[in-house]
């Protein structure tokens, strides 16, 4: 062990103990014992002369050292993080791991992902479907990520896919009753439970005045056009997202007016990466199979 380095094992300890503030989270995340996390930070703050901690009962905080040394600590293994990484992938078979939003994989990706194979069959895709927000940056087994949203995520190199729009649809039962666009009002409406609520934006468009009214929240686009299949209410759609299920008749869009989305599917990787032949590979596909 090189004499200005302290040990590295407790460095490790103290990155997750920092990450934490929290010594039990740090041994869970570690597997180890919550002493032996408390013995090896005293270890380290020994060997460097200073005191990383502030200890109040059960309550941790970081001391000016400790905050100074975390962000040095953190970089460092974001690079160490990154040069195993990027071993395993020239050393390994080649695989590119896309983390993606379900509903995007199970109508659009997974449909055509046999065309990306039969082009490129140098490239293996391991797909990862998730609502769980990634940073590309520390989480290295993931190469890709598709999301939905403004495209203004700090860090990443993020190109829009595919214009998208959205409108009011139902089934063919409950579209009967819609005579005009304010009748809407008068039914239950599905709403999506992030924040990508857009139905005041609609409302203004088809130049209906919003207002309170009977409303059921979910947190999928699958479980939205199931339940307005059913005939359990109204949902705002994104035409690419339910355009075989306009297309067979399971749902209707029973007013002609749409507006263009506030968010949208993205593709997005490290901007170093993005010059890598796979990945290029992948976006170039992937915007040419976009509806």
């Amino acid at each position: 062990m090189p004499r200005d380095l302290p040990s590295l094992n407790a460095i490790r300890i103290f990155e997750s103990a920092a990450r934490h503030l929290n010594f039990s989270r740090a041994a869970d995340d570690l597997s180890i014992t919550q002493s032996a996390v408390s013995r090896q930070i005293k270890v380290l703050e020994q060997q460097l002369g200073v005191q990383l901690f502030q200890r109040s009962g059960p309550k941790l905080k970081l001391t000016r050292a400790g905050d100074y040394y975390q962000g040095r600590v953190a970089e460092a293994m974001t690079v160490l993080r990154r040069g195993t990484a990027e071993l395993r992938r020239s050393s390994a078979s080649p695989a590119l791991t896309v983390t993606l939003l379900p509903t995007f994989a199970a109508k659009l990706l997974v449909p055509q992902i046999g065309d990306f194979e039969r082009e490129n069959p140098q490239v293996t895709l391991r797909l990862a479907a998730s609502y769980k927000l990634i940073d590309l940056a520390t989480e290295l087994d993931i190469d890709v990520a598709i999301r939905l949203g403004r495209g203004d995520w700090p860090g990443v190199h993020a190109t829009r896919l595919t214009a998208s729009h959205v409108f009011p649809v139902c089934s063919p039962g409950l579209a009967r009753n819609l005579r005009r666009p304010r009748d809407i009002l008068q039914h239950r409406r599905l709403l999506d439970d992030k924040m990508y609520d857009e139905w005041a934006r609609w409302f203004t468009a088809a130049g209906v005045d919003d207002q309170p009214g009977e409303t059921r929240r979910l947190d999928d686009d699958n479980m939205l056009l199931q339940a307005a299949i059913q005939g359990q209410g109204v949902t705002l759609a994104r035409a690419i997202i339910a355009q075989d299920d306009l297309e067979t008749g399971r749902l209707v869009q029973p007013f002609d007016v749409s507006i263009l989305s506030a968010f949208q599917y993205y593709f997005a990787c490290l901007p170093e990466r993005i010059k890598e032949s796979d990945i290029q590979a992948f976006q170039n596909w992937l915007r040419r199979a976009m509806p």
